[in-house]
C-alpha cells in the first residue's frame, strides 16, 4: 500500500467526492499527509481548515495480508492460491468543531460526531486495492460497534462463517441496547455466553470482496452453513446491573441495535 504519496492520494479523495463533502461542511485547504515517523505502518491524515484552526478529519492506516489455503480448507472449500487483502487496521473520521447531544450520542472513545465520509473514503480504499490486484478488502475492528458499521455501510462479512454466525447472534441478543451500550457492555464485561462465560472482544478479519474467488467462498453452501449453524447455537446475556455502574455520561445512549 506504500506505493500512493500524499499527491496521489489527494486526488484519489477528490475523484471520490470525499473533498467536496469536507468543502461543504466548511473545511478549507484540505491535505492529505502520509505519516511514517516512528510507525511500523504509515499513517494517512486528511487535514483541513476551518475558522482559522487546523484540524485532522481522517486518520487511517492501511496495510496488507495474506490468507492461506489452509484457513479455506478448515472452513470447508478449497482455494488453489493465496488470497491477498488490502487491510484497514485503524480509521478515524470525525468532526472536530461539532459536539455531541442526547439525541446523538457518543460511541465509545469518540471525541466528536463523525463528518459522514466514511463511504467516499471507503470508495478510495476500494480503488488502491483494485490496481493492486487485491481479491478484497479487510477490517480489523477494534470494537463491536465497529465491525457493526462495517457490517451495516458495506456488508463487511467476517473471513470464519463461524465467526460471523456469532456476530450476528450478538445483534440479535444484544439488540435492546443502543449501539454505544452494546459496545460498551462488551469492553466492561457485561456480556456472558450461553455457558456463562464473560464474552472477549477478539476478532479476526471483516472481508468485502472484489476477487471472484473470495466473492464465491463468501457465497457458498459451506460458509452459509458455518454461519447458520453459529447464529443457532449462540446465546449471550447482558449483566445490565453492571452495565449500570459501568456506564459514563457519553455512553447512555437511545434507539436499538438493528438485525
Amino acid at each position: 500500500m506504500n506505493r500512493y504519496d500524499a499527491p496521489a492520494l489527494r486526488a484519489m479523495f477528490a475523484q471520490a467526492g470525499t473533498l467536496a463533502l469536507l468543502e461543504r461542511k466548511g473545511f478549507g485547504d484540505l491535505e492529505v499527509v502520509v505519516d511514517c515517523a516512528g510507525r511500523p505502518l504509515p499513517h494517512t491524515l486528511l487535514v483541513g481548515s476551518k475558522a482559522g484552526t487546523r484540524y485532522v478529519l481522517l486518520d487511517a492506516i492501511l496495510g496488507e495480508a495474506v490468507i492461506g489455503p489452509e484457513f479455506f480448507a478448515g472452513q470447508g472449500m478449497a482455494m488453489e492460491r493465496p488470497i491477498e487483502l488490502a487491510v484497514v487496521y485503524w480509521l478515524r473520521e470525525e468532526d472536530p468543531t461539532a459536539a455531541f447531544s442526547p439525541r446523538r450520542p457518543a460511541l465509545p472513545l469518540q471525541d466528536h460526531p463523525g463528518l459522514g465520509i466514511l463511504r467516499s473514503a471507503f470508495r478510495v480504499v476500494v480503488r488502491m486495492a483494485g490496481e493492486l490486484g487485491k481479491d478484497g478488502v479487510a477490517s480489523n475492528p477494534k470494537f463491536f460497534h465497529d465491525a457493526v458499521i462495517f457490517f451495516r455501510s458495506r456488508l463487511f462479512l467476517f473471513l470464519d462463517g463461524e465467526e460471523q454466525g456469532r456476530f450476528e447472534a450478538m445483534l440479535r441478543d444484544l439488540q435492546s441496547l443502543g449501539l454505544g451500550d452494546a459496545s460498551m457492555a462488551i469492553i466492561a464485561d457485561c456480556v456472558r455466553d450461553a455457558d456463562g462465560r464473560v464474552v472477549r472482544w477478539a476478532p479476526s478479519f471483516q472481508v468485502f470482496p472484489l476477487s471472484p474467488e473470495l466473492t464465491a467462498y463468501l457465497h457458498a453452501p459451506a460458509y452459509a452453513q458455518r454461519v447458520d449453524r453459529a447464529l443457532a447455537d449462540s446465546r449471550f446475556s447482558i449483566d445490565h446491573e453492571k452495565l449500570r455502574d459501568t456506564r459514563m455520561p457519553w455512553q447512555v445512549s437511545t434507539g436499538r441495535l438493528q438485525t
